[in-house]
C-alpha cells in the first residue's frame, strides 16, 4: 500500500515538474525574439539587455523586473 502511494506521489511530482518546465520554456520562447531585437539594435551586455526589457515594461516570468542575472538565466536555458 505504501509503495503504491509513494509511486503515485513521485508521478504527481514528476508531472508538476514537467508542467513548470513547459511554462518556463513557453515564456522563454516569447522573450527570446525580444532579446534578439534588443541585440539587433546594438545592446550586447546582459545589464543593457535587462535595462531595455525593463524600459519596455516586459516582466519576468514571475512578474518582476529584469537583472543581468535573470537575462543570463534565460539565455542559459535557451542553450540547453
Amino acid at each position: 500500500m505504501l509503495a503504491a502511494v509513494a509511486e503515485h506521489e513521485r508521478e504527481m511530482n514528476s508531472n508538476a515538474v514537467a508542467a513548470v518546465k513547459a511554462q518556463a520554456d513557453a515564456y522563454m520562447n516569447r522573450v527570446l525574439p525580444v532579446i534578439e531585437a534588443i541585440r539587433g539594435e546594438g545592446t550586447r551586455g546582459l545589464h543593457g539587455i535587462a535595462e531595455e526589457l525593463n524600459r519596455h515594461g516586459i516582466l519576468t516570468a514571475r512578474g518582476g523586473g529584469w537583472y543581468a542575472t535573470t537575462v543570463k538565466n534565460l539565455l542559459d536555458r535557451a542553450c540547453r
